[in-house]
């Protein structure tokens, strides 16, 4: 099982994803907090000792960087706001990706283009946006196929490579819809994001209740924990 000691759920699925190499990938619905947990998990492991050291590439490919919430989390350290926000680097820059044409020619020259100094973080924002749309605009069943396996294979692919090689951990946001067949919410594209090694944190709230459960996996059903959580001003707090 995951320990996570005095709740500090922050620092075990860093700790996890560093020591093997994995992927963490967060969802949720609208609302559960995917954003602010990825924020909050660079922010707090960036300035973690100081000196501070190490910077973020944070990918606003269908959502913008949340600022306001970094301010929000560091109100009391002006210090780690000003080291933050010179560290993540934002792409693109003035707004997210319009199209997945233009979220595509990003992804090509990304995993060549030379990085920020010190990069320990990439977050992905949201990963599956532009996918799902074109995907929907395509009612051929093979054409669609080959874009699943063109991303995958084209894009994502050597993007992780990239990641493992140069020990960045890898974050990425998905957005969810049920599953009729399984009965239960899952990523988009969940069979194409499964082929990923990854630490799985799922987000949810309940129907009736706005008790929020996070649960994290590892990829083995007994090495996991769940527990409820709480979005305050300074993040996500684990009940």
């Amino acid at each position: 099982m995951i320990e996570l000691e005095n709740s500090d759920f922050i620092s075990s699925i860093y700790s996890i994803s560093h020591k093997n190499k994995s992927i963490v990938s967060i969802s949720g619905k609208s609302g559960t907090g995917k954003t602010t947990l990825a924020l909050q998990i660079v922010s707090s492991i960036l300035t973690n000792e100081a000196p501070y050291e190490g910077s973020c590439v944070w990918i606003q490919a269908s959502e913008l960087f949340p600022k306001k919430r970094l301010v929000s989390l560091f109100k009391t350290s002006p210090e780690k706001i000003d080291y933050l926000l010179k560290n993540i680097f934002v792409f693109p820059q003035r707004k997210p990706f319009s199209n997945y044409k233009e979220q595509s020619t990003f992804f090509d020259d990304l995993s060549t283009i030379l990085l920020p100094p010190n990069a320990r973080f990439m977050v992905i924002d949201n990963i599956s946006h532009h996918l799902r749309l074109a995907a929907s605009l395509n009612s051929d069943i093979k054409r669609r196929t080959i874009l699943y396996d063109q991303f995958f294979s084209s894009r994502l692919f050597p993007l992780i490579m990239r990641c493992l090689r140069d020990n960045i951990v890898l974050i990425l946001l998905h957005e969810v819809s049920f599953d009729p067949a399984s009965g239960k919410t899952l990523p988009f594209f969940n069979k194409l994001y499964s082929r990923i090694q990854a630490i799985r944190v799922t987000l949810s709230k309940g129907f009736k209740s706005n008790v929020k459960k996070m649960e994290i996996n590892c990829g083995d059903s007994s090495n996991g924990t769940k527990f409820n959580y709480e979005i305050k001003d300074k993040g996500i707090l684990q009940l």
